[in-house]
Formats: structure tokens, C-alpha cells, sequence
């Protein structure tokens, strides 16, 4: 073999996943990809990360939405090729890069190294992949206990629907195209990607490389009416409701009339303003042709 075909590879765990079924899929990567690729060295990190990543060519990262998160902002200024596994409770960025396909499908598409340039979004000083839920999202994390053990949409469900019936409007001013707006609203979304919660389609049209940020606000609604509507926006089918506004945006500053927490990506960020603005074809990812 050519030795222009050795390639170092970084491969980051989320050292707080250290489930055996993930354990299983990490020794069967390794396995895997050094038999179709017996020249390339993949240096493994599941405890502590690396401080820099100059001495690699690619890095893999394994976890769910948090630990992209969390690279992303460890790393804001990666420009190596970035191949991401599944290993999180959610998993909603990586679902909406590759899909539902097999874990043979998803190597094959990591091994052939074919480089795509996605957007990222940034909260204030935070970098997001998927998509930031200020208020009721905020809340929502806060209740993650049940989301972390039952993983995926149900323990969403769960988490969501005591401050679904709970949550108070609160009030929001910003600026779009010169034109000032200020509204009471439920719910006050903008996303980079399509899903959250482990399968709750918000922005079923969002395109993570069209340089822009997705933005839906919601009105305030009755109660009954929050519930009867939840499954609805998991499934997308919400797109059309008259109490839900979408715009697109590139950059907006949002002022709330309280400290709200909202959720990045899984993670919390506390404030009364939030700065949010688009970085077009901010990382190099790792995609199928």
C-alpha cells in the first residue's frame, strides 16, 4: 500500500458514557476500521481528552448532542475532517447527518473520509450544532434525570409535560430586517438543525449548510391545548398552526423580560439576553457523497 495512505486519527469518547453496549461498539470500530484500513493509527481518549488536536489528521467523536457540544466548544477553531458516532441518549444531530442506517453503513461513510462544510450557531460565547429552547427547554433539562435513564423521546415526554403544565409566557424583544418586535410568547426556538429531545422534529425544513438559523416562536396557549399539540410537533406536523411563527434569521439578539435558562444543544445556559448569529460552513464533517 501507497503510504500516502496512513492517516492519524483522534478518536474522543465521552468519558461519562462508559456503558458496555458502548464498549462493545468502540472495540468493534477499532476492529472494524484497522482491517479495511491497516495503515491508519487511532489513538483512542476515553478518559481525558487531548489538550490540542495538531497531531491528527481526522477525529472521530463518539457520545450524543452534549459531547458534540462539548467538542465543538473545546475545539471552536477545528479545521480537521470530523466523524461523529452514536453514543448519547438523543442523538438528533448525528440522526439528522446520517440518518437510520446500520453501524456498517455508518463506518463505511466514516472510512471513505468524503468532507462536507456544515453551519454551526452561537449563543453568546456558546457554539451549537442542533439548536437552542429558551425558557421551557431550559426547564425542561433541568428535569434530565428521567431523560438520561429512559433516553429518547418517552423520557422527554416525561421531563417535559409537569413544566409543559407549569411553565409561565414571558415576554421577548428583538430586531429583524429594521423592524423592532416585541411579543408575550410560550416558546421561543432557534435551531441550526432539525430535532431535539431524542426525536422531536421542531424544524422539519432547517438545512444545517443554508447560512441560516431557524427561529419559531409560539404564542401563548391554554394548557389543555399545550398537550394536545406536543405530539403533533414531534412528528412535525405543526408547520402550519397559526399560533407558531417561523422566520429565518442570520443573526438576532433576543431581550427577555426575565432570567430565563435555556438549553444548548443540552446543556444550560442562564440569561436575560441571548445573542444568537450564524457561522456558515463553520466544521468540516464527515458525510456520505
Amino acid at each position: 500500500m501507497s503510504l500516502e495512505l496512513k492517516k492519524r486519527i483522534g478518536f474522543l469518547i465521552n468519558p461519562q458514557n462508559k456503558s458496555g453496549k458502548n464498549s462493545i461498539y468502540i472495540s468493534w470500530v477499532l476492529k472494524s476500521a484497522l482491517l479495511q484500513k491497516p495503515l491508519w493509527e487511532i489513538q483512542l481518549f476515553d478518559k481525558i481528552w487531548p489538550f490540542e488536536l495538531t497531531e491528527f489528521d481526522e477525529i472521530w467523536v463518539m457520545g450524543g448532542d452534549g459531547t458534540f457540544n462539548f467538542f465543538v466548544n473545546s475545539f471552536p477553531t477545528c479545521e480537521l475532517p470530523i466523524g461523529l458516532f452514536k453514543g448519547g441518549t438523543g442523538n438528533d444531530f448525528y440522526w439528522k447527518i446520517f440518518g437510520n442506517i446500520s453501524k456498517e453503513q455508518h463506518l463505511a461513510i466514516i472510512l471513505e473520509s468524503n468532507i462536507r462544510f456544515i453551519d454551526a450557531g452561537q449563543v453568546n460565547q456558546l457554539l451549537f450544532l442542533n439548536g437552542v429552547g429558551l425558557g421551557i427547554e431550559g426547564v425542561v433539562l433541568k428535569s434530565m434525570r428521567a431523560i438520561r435513564f429512559l433516553g429518547g423521546a418517552l423520557g422527554y415526554y416525561l421531563a417535559a409535560i409537569p413544566a409543559i403544565l407549569k411553565f409561565k409566557s414571558y415576554q421577548i424583544t428583538f430586531e429583524i430586517a429594521g423592524r423592532a418586535i416585541s411579543k408575550n410568547v410560550f416558546l421561543c426556538m432557534i435551531f441550526n438543525s432539525s430535532r431535539a429531545g431524542g426525536g422531536f422534529h421542531f424544524f422539519p425544513m432547517a438545512s444545517i449548510d443554508d447560512g441560516k438559523l431557524n427561529m419559531m416562536l409560539c404564542d401563548p396557549i391554554a394548557i389543555i391545548k399545550r398537550l394536545y399539540y406536543m405530539p403533533k410537533i414531534q412528528k412535525g406536523e405543526h408547520l402550519n398552526f397559526s399560533f407558531l411563527e417561523f422566520l429565518l434569521v442570520e443573526n438576532v439578539k433576543i431581550k427577555c423580560n426575565r432570567l430565563l435558562s435555556a438549553q444548548v444543544d443540552g446543556e444550560i445556559l442562564e440569561s436575560d439576553t441571548f445573542e444568537f448569529k450564524i457561522l456558515p460552513a463553520k466544521f468540516k464533517f464527515i458525510l456520505s457523497k
